[in-house]
């Protein structure tokens, strides 16, 4: 599953950009930040239900975010396929999960970049994905950090020993040459925002990260 990330899109053509990648990407990922969970500011929920109606991609929104028990549930209403909050802004994961599946949505916990996911994988059972960082969240851009994907082998070991019906997405440096990796790994969904908004041929550039994950 590959889901390009518009953090990395011309925000003044964020229509034209799902334009871009539906019929080729299975997801639009949509970073949300806050300015007090991460020091950045992207998008919020007014822009998400305006592009809802813009693409008919499931959207699969990432909310880099304080307080998710309060704002997560709004995204899923807007319409969001999947609504993923970050275990470190959450105090009680679960609820939080039941009352985005309540709401209309699958639920993804995210654990950031210096966070262990030890502490979190018997909470599994309740969601639907598990997003592992591969870089710091808060900045689109940055390098891949290799040594973070043993998360994603922690992470793929437990899913497979419990048997779990559990997405295991990948988000930060996700290029030609780490994709593999990340899928030998474990992954199976993979964000994209530079190598696929940055190509001169986005669908192409998905169908090619497709084709690398795919081995």
């Amino acid at each position: 599953m590959i889901a390009p990330s518009i953090l990395a899109a011309d925000f003044a053509r964020l229509a034209d950009s799902a334009a871009a990648v539906e019929g080729s990407a299975d997801w639009l990922h949509v970073d949300v930040m806050d300015y007090h969970f991460v020091p950045n500011l992207t998008i919020g929920l007014p822009v998400v239900q305006s592009l809802r109606k813009a693409t008919t991609l499931p959207f699969d929104c990432h909310l880099m975010i304080a307080d998710p028990a309060r704002w997560a549930p709004q995204y899923a209403e807007a319409g969001a396929y999947n609504v993923t909050f970050h275990a470190e802004a959450a105090t009680d994961p679960a609820a939080i999960a039941k009352d985005l599946r309540a709401a209309g949505s699958r639920a993804g916990l995210a654990i950031d970049r210096d966070t262990p996911v030890e502490g979190y994988l018997d909470l599994l059972p309740h969601f639907d994905l598990l997003l592992i960082m591969t870089i710091k969240a808060g900045f689109g851009g940055q390098a891949f950090i290799p040594e973070l994907l043993d998360k994603v082998r922690a992470a793929r070991r437990h899913v497979d020993t419990g048997h779990l019906e559990l997405r295991i997405e990948v988000d930060g440096g996700v290029a030609e040459d780490t994709i593999a990796a990340c899928a030998e790994a474990g992954a199976d969904t993979f964000v994209a925002g530079t190598a696929v908004f940055g190509a001169e041929d986005p669908a192409a550039a998905v169908r090619r990260l497709r084709a690398l994950a795919s081995g």
